[in-house]
């Protein structure tokens, strides 16, 4: 489990270079910003390297077409208004995809069922018409669904399109694989095949867990729908990401030159070997920025260059499938800092938008802790855990203005602080909601 924690002052150094060719749309933007841009000549000491993916902005008419798998939960805990309104959301979403799209539908309870065989969607009538005619019935067989929808996604596996399941269920897995872990494993295994799994999680009776670790595994999306009535509200915005996606199967390696090592990553799973660290991502959304981040270490050496000038300290480079035409591209970028004697110089460095990476990831972690402490029973501890987020956010604020992410995450910590739930059912509740933060929202402008 990550633990975070801001242990620096902060500043940014950007540098951007590109090989793309020139496009009728606009590339990615590629950068590397150290959080303390500004260090200490000859001392040892740690930072934070935040590298950024800015999406391609692309004109509206144009879109990048999907291979979607829709697998539904039928089992008995969908029955009556569940049930009606994931047919009614499925339906909503296959109405969006056209004949430059395939789509497909599977179904599960304690056994799994191809509804609908993964094919071109050229006709809205026939797939809504075999989605209306699911009823429920049954246990729950989730991981077995996930893994037929991913066949079919592989049936028409393209480069040049978004390979996506996307999962919808309301129970906890109780036939096959049914541990967090089991699907935190499933979702690396789609990942490196380029598959992207998106869980959304009805009512208060699904294993939040669960869902978390496949989404955030496979670079999914996840949701919490409390009312089914959202449901239909939820099913666009994930497809607002969908069919706007502009790259797919992105890498990220990063290599540091001697005397500067990685430590850990902290907003994403990566491979971490000393100077080095590699991360995958299987989707770019245009107008969107993805980021990841890291704690390096930089020993006395890596200012030899003196102080006062930049110096390189290592390269990022990317590569990732255009999805207009398959072609693959890469892009890189140095990755700058500059050594100074001055504490005013290093001090007035600090660069705000990294600062707040970073705390917003030591606040996941910290959530991630406090959830852990909850299910223990020892609440005060736990609560103790919110306070110190909202400390650490609130610091923030008298240093600079915070960011509209900030902010909403400073509001959800206060009434958590000052409202702690007072009963299971408001506990489960928002276990949901903090899980749900926890995660890439869909359509969100900034993911990491």
């Amino acid at each position: 489990m990550i633990r975070a924690t801001l242990s620096c002052a902060c500043v940014i150094a950007v540098s951007v270079a590109s090989n793309l060719p020139a496009r009728a749309d606009k590339p990615i933007n590629l950068e590397a910003r150290f959080a303390q841009g500004v260090m200490k000549g000859g001392e040892k000491q740690r930072n934070y390297l935040r590298v950024g993916l800015n999406g391609c902005e692309r004109p509206p008419a144009e879109r990048t077409p999907v291979n979607v798998a829709f697998v539904i939960d039928r089992s008995g805990s969908m029955q009556g208004s569940r049930i009606a309104q994931a047919r009614e959301a499925a339906a909503a979403a296959i109405r969006r995809l056209d004949k430059n799209d395939i789509a497909s539908v599977v179904v599960f309870d304690d056994k799994i069922d191809l509804l609908v065989q993964a094919q071109p969607v050229d006709d809205h009538a026939a797939f809504i018409d075999r989605i209306r005619q699911i009823t429920a019935r049954g246990s729950t067989a989730i991981h077995g669904g996930v893994l037929e929808g991913a066949q079919q996604v592989r049936h028409n596996f393209d480069q040049r399109r978004l390979n996506r399941v996307v999962l919808l269920s309301d129970g906890q897995a109780n036939v096959g694989p049914r541990r967090p872990e089991d699907f935190a494993k499933l979702g690396r295994e789609l990942l490196q095949q380029g598959i992207s799994v998106s869980t959304i999680g009805l009512g208060l009776q699904y294993n939040e867990d669960l869902m978390l670790q496949l989404a955030r595994a496979s670079d999914g999306n996840h949701s919490f729908v409390g009312e089914t009535t959202d449901l239909i509200q939820v099913f666009n915005k994930e497809f607002d990401d969908v069919l706007a996606s502009c790259a797919q199967t992105v890498s990220i390696d990063v290599e540091f030159r001697p005397g500067v090592r990685v430590v850990r990553a902290l907003s994403r799973d990566g491979k971490i070997e000393g100077q080095t660290a590699q991360f995958q991502l299987n989707q770019v959304y245009a107008a969107t920025e993805h980021y990841v981040l890291m704690e390096v270490e930089v020993d006395p050496e890596a200012s030899a260059g003196g102080t006062g000038n930049d110096t390189e300290l290592g390269r990022v480079r990317v590569s990732y499938t255009a999805a207009q035409d398959g072609a693959r591209q890469n892009i890189e970028t140095p990755i700058r800092a500059r050594f100074s004697t001055s504490d005013t110089e290093i001090v007035a460095s600090r660069d705000n938008a990294v600062t707040e990476s970073v705390i917003e990831q030591s606040v996941r972690a910290r959530t991630a802790s406090a959830i852990e402490l909850r299910d223990q029973g020892r609440h005060g501890e736990a609560q103790a855990l919110f306070q110190q987020n909202v400390k650490e956010i609130e610091a923030q604020a008298a240093q600079a203005p915070l960011s509209d992410r900030l902010q909403y995450l400073n509001q959800q910590y206060r009434g958590i602080v000052a409202a702690p739930p007072a009963s299971p059912t408001a506990q489960s509740d928002q276990r949901k909601f903090l899980r749900q933060m926890d995660s890439n929202p869909a359509a969100a402008g900034s993911r990491y």
